[in-house]
């Protein structure tokens, strides 16, 4: 079910807020809602509540259906934890005796549940969240009122650690809720948080310089707790309204400070005020690192599974001897006939999947051997441009074949044609030096292997000193400008 929700819900205590998903190759945010609680509605009236919000999804048209809702840092209590143990099935028993140890809330008026943050040989460290049994009895009631299903309930904080660097140390600021969240994250993993909530003048959204301050106090009280640590790049999340705090907000607490615009793995084409760290809740995680306040891990009944295995082996048993004896033989006829009818087909498939293959290979052969196009103007104009060039040379005949070309098939189930072409030249020049020119400028052509075909005598019918040569060089595709020669020099 963790794959088919789409929707994260956060009830504040002044304002509504959810964003609805579209997963894919990357996610994209379909649709938002961030609207006031009606002023004629009680704030302790979780039924109103949920009616209200109901009215506000189905006017953004987000629909209803599972849906992950978010607690406000500062009604959960947070505590990192080392348990002594190699069996991951005695760690809700240990942390629920942890959390009455070390956290301030009560384990009977408390839900409680855990990540897994490291495991090593002997020993587990995982992250305890607690909060207030009310706090998640009223979510199911405004869930219920507003038409959706509780698939998790998590911490609002675990949405915004999932947008900071997974890698470098990074602080992020929160202030897109009612008040403001701080968290050092740490190799993808909650370090440290911080919730204070905060008014401002007559109920409204507090203003930046009511939370600078309060900023400036959090990470301070954290560097005196933590000892020497090394500064994190602070990341804040907010809206319009934050960006000019930007400045102050770095020259309190001392850190390299940017607002936060966007997540490459989330694709945005609306508002996104308000919602990033639901976004961040909607993001794909392992289970292990996931804290759902609606369904908290529990100790397993290793007695209950005893019985089920003894009573589904019984059951077995009993229907194996009841019905195996009264169907078999029915079946084994029916799976003879079968066997027959499908070995026909497999045959008969093999001998057309061979056919198929034959020819296919038969195409391929014939389009490899045909794809040889020699760039034969080409070779013409290399061949002609020294007489063009110095002149007194006439060419009376240029003839070309190819000779060898053989297909082959490579190791790499392909055919590969490596043909080589053979050029006669014949023509006449002035004086027997001219010929020689030609000559000489082809055999220093190291793309071309050069043999001569005729007596450097005369006899010409137009001019005195006929000459004739033979030349061999490689095809490719970009003409003879590009050939790589098979040798150099002179046969």
């Amino acid at each position: 079910m963790a794959r088919n929700i789409q929707l994260a819900v956060d009830v504040g205590r002044r304002a509504l807020r959810a964003a609805k998903i579209r997963p894919g190759r990357r996610t994209t945010l379909a649709a938002t809602v961030f609207e006031p609680i009606p002023e004629d509605v009680a704030t302790d009236d979780a039924e109103a509540i949920g009616i209200a919000l109901g009215a506000a999804m189905e006017r953004a048209g987000l629909g209803i259906g599972p849906a992950v809702f978010a607690l406000d840092r500062s009604i959960t209590s947070f505590k990192r934890l080392e348990l002594p143990t190699a069996d991951p099935d005695e760690l809700p028993e240990m942390v629920q005796i942890a959390v009455e140890r070390e956290l301030p809330i009560e384990a009977g008026d408390a839900v409680i549940d855990f990540s897994i943050i490291e495991r090593t040989a002997d020993a587990y460290v995982i992250e305890a969240v607690a909060v207030p049994k009310r706090e998640i009895e009223r979510i199911h009631a405004i869930a219920e009122a507003a038409g959706l299903k509780v698939a998790r309930i998590a911490p609002r904080c675990h949405g915004a650690m999932r947008l900071a660097d997974p890698v470098e140390p990074t602080l992020f600021l929160d202030v897109t809720g009612e008040g403001l969240e701080l968290g050092l994250v740490e190799g993808g993993f909650l370090k440290w948080s911080r919730g204070v909530a905060l008014d401002g003048v007559d109920g409204a959204p507090p203003t930046a310089d009511e939370l600078v301050p309060e900023i400036r106090r959090s990470w301070l009280s954290y560097r005196v707790s933590a000892g020497d640590i090394d500064s994190p790049m602070l990341l804040v999340l907010g809206g319009e309204q934050i960006a000019d705090s930007i400045g102050r907000i770095s020259e309190a607490t001392g850190l390299t400070t940017q607002r936060f615009i966007g997540d490459r793995r989330v694709q945005a084409d609306v508002d996104m005020r308000g919602v990033w760290p639901l976004v961040g809740l909607l993001l794909p995680t392992a289970s292990d690192r996931q804290v759902d306040l609606a369904a908290p891990r529990r100790t397993p009944d290793r007695a209950a599974r005893l019985r089920q295995m003894i009573l589904a082996a019984a059951g077995l048993s009993m229907i194996a001897g009841g019905i195996g004896w009264t169907i078999g033989e029915s079946q084994l006829e029916a799976l003879r006939l079968n066997e027959e009818d499908l070995l026909g087909k497999a045959r008969v498939g093999n001998d057309e999947h061979l056919r198929f293959k034959r020819d296919v290979l038969r195409a391929d052969h014939l389009e490899a051997w045909a794809s040889v196009r020699p760039a034969w103007l080409e070779h013409l104009l290399v061949v002609a441009t020294p007489g063009i060039d110095m002149g007194g040379t006439v060419l009376d005949e240029f003839g070309g074949f190819l000779e060898d070309e053989k297909v082959e098939f490579t190791s790499g189930k392909t055919f590969v044609v490596d043909p080589n072409v053979r050029i006669i030249v014949e023509g006449e020049s002035r004086s027997r030096d001219a010929a020689a020119e030609v000559r000489a400028v082809l055999v220093a052509d190291d793309r071309y292997v050069l043999r001569t075909t005729g007596a450097d005598a005369e006899g010409g019918r137009r001019l005195p000193y006929p000459f004739g040569f033979s030349m061999r060089t490689k095809v490719t595709d970009p003409g003879p400008a590009e050939v790589a020669p098979e040798s150099g020099g002179a046969e």
